[in-house]
């Protein structure tokens, strides 16, 4: 197993387990749509690798950041797998060669 792979095995296994977690916040009912946006990224991660589209990892990854804003900024143990699972899927597409951030332009 490569570098890049067990990065995003363990991205994959974090992102699993924040849907079984606690997702309560100040917003009651944000959980659903956190955990609708763990199946989207969990979906783009595995489409994006199979097809070699680095954007879908890219996509992906605002999906994870957007199910850790839903219901507001606590440490509530679903929000900190996930986002932990997203720390993951950067690790692990730079290990891998894949580029998960968009790139600067160079202004000119």
């Amino acid at each position: 197993m490569t570098a890049g792979r067990g990065w995003l095995a363990t991205g994959a296994v974090l992102a699993a387990a924040s849907l079984g977690l606690r997702w309560d916040g100040p917003l009651t009912g944000a959980d659903v749509p956190a955990r609708v946006a763990v199946v989207a990224a969990v979906t783009l991660v595995v489409v994006g690798l199979r097809s070699g589209r680095d954007q879908l990892l890219t996509a992906a990854l605002g999906a994870v950041v957007l199910g850790v804003l839903l219901g507001g900024l606590t440490a509530q143990p679903g929000r900190v797998a996930l986002a932990a699972a997203g720390v993951c899927l950067v690790l692990g597409g730079r290990a891998a060669g894949r580029r998960v951030l968009p790139a600067r332009r160079a202004r000119g």
